[in-house]
């Protein structure tokens, strides 16, 4: 466990005024734990130390690049007079005594300036039901206003962190390697992806880890069956989108990749989106996969982890909100782009869902369960997206309808 002592030393690295004082941030979230508040100097400036974590990414001089490539667009972009209006926070990182933007020991360490005025949600639930709709709104703007200030990265020139991540096609092969209970490389060979950075990183997600019996039972649990054959059904829908970006119909931009609402910092007094933080999985694809994983995750009533089936719904206020808010603000989005964003909410729900029932069937390998955690529960998760999924299919004409409404505010480009 890391030591303050330890994190006093690496802090020490970095450009900031003496003294200063250090204690652990309650505010980290699940991925990089050891994250740390500074108080520094005379003013008590704040910063947060943060180390990337190893385990999630081994690659971390590209999450590095990927966060200093948005940080640098965002500015720029600012800088132009882009997006000036909107009170927009870049984070930002303090260099190291040597002038690099992070340090190397034990790890690679990062600190950044703290946003000062700013509050954040792990949810809506936390807000009262007259506030969510607008804080969706905001949500939605904050989005729109990060993919117009880094419209600028190209694309081509980011380095992937976690090589098939977000690959839809990479997960439904996954789950058809668990389906016939596959255990070794040579039975799903035909399968596995040609790049051999990417196949290295999700090799060892084609081959089941549980006993063949386990996994039987797994695969022929009566309740879990309709849901199985619901993510083979879409199949071909899920990895339209894909499809689309492989082709060129749509562009490759550099996504955020993880546009949770924890993720976005608010304004405490106005409620006004502030920033997107957590750039640790910038990356080329389409930002339809942001607005998908935004959106699924707002508007799921019931949470991930809900049992009761009947509950899980979609928040129609909330799915109008956020789209209102996106489109009022967005000016890089295509005509072609914002006509699948209905669609890209169901595909990035349905994503999620083939993730964890695969990862259920093959014996939960990558959402790794806690030792409090119950032995179903990425069985549960599956059935809650793949349900989520199914209601948002038929809020698809109520989506469309929502467009027609709204698209015309778009200040196209």
């Amino acid at each position: 466990m890391l030591s303050l002592d330890h994190a006093r030393d690496i802090a020490a690295q970095f450009h900031i005024e003496h003294p200063f004082e250090i204690e652990f941030f309650e505010g980290r979230g699940n991925i990089n734990l050891d994250t740390l508040l500074i108080s520094a100097g005379p003013e008590k400036r704040a910063y947060l130390l943060q180390r990337v974590n190893p385990d999630v990414f081994p690659m971390a001089d590209r999450v590095m690049a990927g966060m200093i490539a948005s940080i640098e667009a965002q500015k720029q972009s600012i800088h132009q007079g882009l997006g000036a209006e909107t009170g927009w926070q870049v984070p930002e990182l303090v260099p190291t005594k040597e002038g690099r933007l992070f340090h190397e020991e034990d790890g690679v360490w990062r600190m950044m300036f703290y946003i000062e005025g700013a509050i954040s949600y792990k949810s809506l639930s936390e807000l009262p039901d007259h506030r969510r709709s607008e804080a969706a709104f905001e949500v939605g703007r904050g989005l729109a206003i990060y993919n117009d200030l880094t419209a600028t990265i190209e694309s081509e020139t980011l380095p992937t962190a976690l090589p098939g991540y977000r690959n839809t096609r990479i997960y439904f092969d996954q789950l058809a390697a668990a389906m016939e209970g596959c255990r070794d490389v040579s039975q799903t060979e035909h399968r596995l992806p040609t790049d051999p950075e990417t196949r290295q990183t999700t090799e060892r997600h084609f081959l089941c880890a549980c006993s063949e019996g386990e996994r039987l039972a797994r695969l022929n649990d009566p309740e879990l069956q309709p849901f199985i054959q619901t993510a083979l059904k879409y199949r071909d829908m899920a990895i339209s989108l894909t499809e689309a970006r492989e082709t060129g119909s749509i562009r490759n931009t550099a996504i955020h990749g993880d546009t949770k609402i924890e993720n976005f910092l608010f304004d405490a007094l106005t409620g006004r989106v502030m920033s997107l933080v957590d750039l640790d999985t910038i990356m080329p694809l389409t930002w339809l996969a942001d607005w998908g994983d935004m959106v699924r995750s707002l508007v799921n009533v019931a949470g991930e982890k809900e049992r009761d089936l009947c509950k899980v719904q979609v928040d129609r206020e909330v799915y109008q909100a956020v789209t209102e808010g996106f489109l009022s603000t967005a000016a890089t989005a295509t005509p072609e782009e914002i006509a699948l964003m209905p669609m890209a909410v169901q595909v990035i729900t349905l994503e999620l869902g083939v993730r964890f029932l695969s990862d259920y069937l093959r014996g939960d390998t990558y959402f790794a369960l806690g030792a409090n955690d119950p032995h179903d529960l990425n069985k549960v998760r599956a059935m809650v997206q793949i349900q989520l999924f199914e209601r948002l299919l038929e809020h698809e004409p109520e989506a469309n309808a929502i467009l027609a409404d709204f698209a015309t505010r778009v200040p196209l480009i």
